[in-house]
């Protein structure tokens, strides 16, 4: 394994080393009456209580601190998920059309500061828990801004940007029994802080959660669900695109909103599968109306032992754009919506699932019927709650650069 390159953070042509390619964020589970709030036993939470250490910038921070050798016990701690300005270093910065450095640095697009661009050192000290032992292990930066470099036990395991949307890594091959030490590195701004020019509050920081989780011999790694609508919306056909590891089997049951299993069934598992199964007179879901019905799919090996069970609700409905138009299920749409950041006055950007859900409700009572995601992917919960609640969504990419506009017009450029 190579060795981490700070010069990386300042080159635009790379965003990741090492990290997972992105897949599906579907629930499974160890259990097969998993109901669809449990916690997984596939999945083991970092969150809490981290080591920590600050620097304003690159060259003062700690260096070699991911050794293993080197003691982090004595430095401070600091709570994750959460913003390092919201928790006593450097301090929160609100920005609209020019970039966080502008009147400090004078750099160009794709250069970083480097006098001042806080830096900081994490470590967290675990043990793999006795359910994850002897299995593949892997890691989830749910969202960290706005890049960061990964060691564990002292060896590089990589790098990622990419402030809003979830890194992964494997872990297997550099654990060792007992504690186990993670180190991470984080840069408030690098290259791909120039795509990341978003009006709102600049923080920095392991912002989201951060989990340990694990696999099943055969697995169903990514999956596409897709309710495609016809016969003047009588009927439906529920479209099931799974990617697994290894072959095996699995039964699949549609349940009802009132529970009621609609359809059953069984196939053979292979490591692509298009799926396609008719559904009569299901009930759609709308804004006004969220019907939503629940998808369990059990998965076996080749011998029929069990492995794991996916629980994914699914709502039947039909988007289209009529004479320029948005339509649901046929009907036009007026939209109710606003503009919504992920945003809480005691902790920034570093939502609960109870925040969210008091914002839905409260837009709720108040007749909003849809979001916009301004300007960024939020937490996966966010959706999930839109579609249990009833809410369109209009989703963002972690992409505005405002920034370069004015400039350009004046021709200073």
């Amino acid at each position: 394994m190579k060795e981490f390159r700070y010069d990386i953070v300042s080159n635009p042509e790379i965003f990741q080393e090492n990290r997972l390619a992105a897949h599906s964020d579907h629930p499974y589970f160890k259990k097969k009456n998993a109901a669809y709030d449990d916690l997984s036993t596939f999945r083991f939470s970092l969150n809490g209580i981290w080591k920590f250490a600050y620097a304003r910038n690159e060259a003062e921070s700690v260096k070699e601190f991911y050794q293993v050798d080197y003691d982090c016990n004595y430095w401070d701690n600091i709570r994750v998920p959460g913003h390092i300005q919201m928790q006593g270093y450097d301090k929160p910065q609100y920005v609209n059309t020019q970039y966080p450095w502008d009147g400090h640095e004078l750099i160009e697009p794709g250069e970083i500061p480097t006098r001042f661009n806080p830096t900081a050192s994490y470590v967290k000290y675990f043990t793999v828990p006795e359910t994850m032992k002897n299995q593949p292990l892997y890691i989830s930066f749910q969202g960290v801004e706005s890049g960061f470099a990964l060691w564990l036990n002292g060896e590089y395991i990589g790098y990622s940007e990419d402030s809003f949307t979830p890194s992964e890594f494997e872990l297997t091959p550099y654990l060792v029994e007992g504690e186990n030490k993670l180190s991470v590195k984080v840069f408030k701004w690098t290259a791909g802080s120039w795509c990341e020019d978003q009006d709102m509050f600049r923080f920095s920081g392991i912002f989201r959660d951060v989990y340990l989780f694990t696999i099943p011999e055969v697995h169903v790694w990514d999956m596409k669900i897709q309710t495609n609508l016809k016969n003047k919306d009588t009927a439906a056909d529920l479209v099931i695109d799974m990617d697994a590891t290894n072959s095996g089997n699995y039964q699949m049951e549609l349940l009802g909103p009132d529970g009621d299993v609609v359809i059953n069934g069984n196939g053979t598992l292979e490591k692509k599968n298009h799926v396609v199964i008719p559904v009569q007179e299901p009930l759609l879901w709308s804004a006004e109306q969220p019907f939503l019905y629940e998808l369990r799919i059990s998965i076996f090996d080749a011998r029929t032992e069990f492995q794991e069970v996916i629980v994914e609700k699914v709502g039947f409905r039909r988007f289209e754009m009529i004479d320029n138009i948005m339509h649901i299920n046929g009907k036009r749409i007026v939209f109710r919506g606003v503009n919504r950041h992920e945003f809480s006055s005691d902790h920034g950007r570093a939502l609960s699932v109870d925040d969210i859900r008091k914002d839905i409700i409260t837009m709720k009572q108040n007749n909003i019927n849809a979001i916009r995601t301004s300007h960024y992917p939020n937490r996966t919960e966010l959706y999930r709650l839109c579609d249990e609640y009833g809410l369109y969504m209009i989703d963002e990419t972690n992409r505005e650069t405002p920034g370069p506009w004015d400039v350009i017009m004046e021709g200073t450029r």
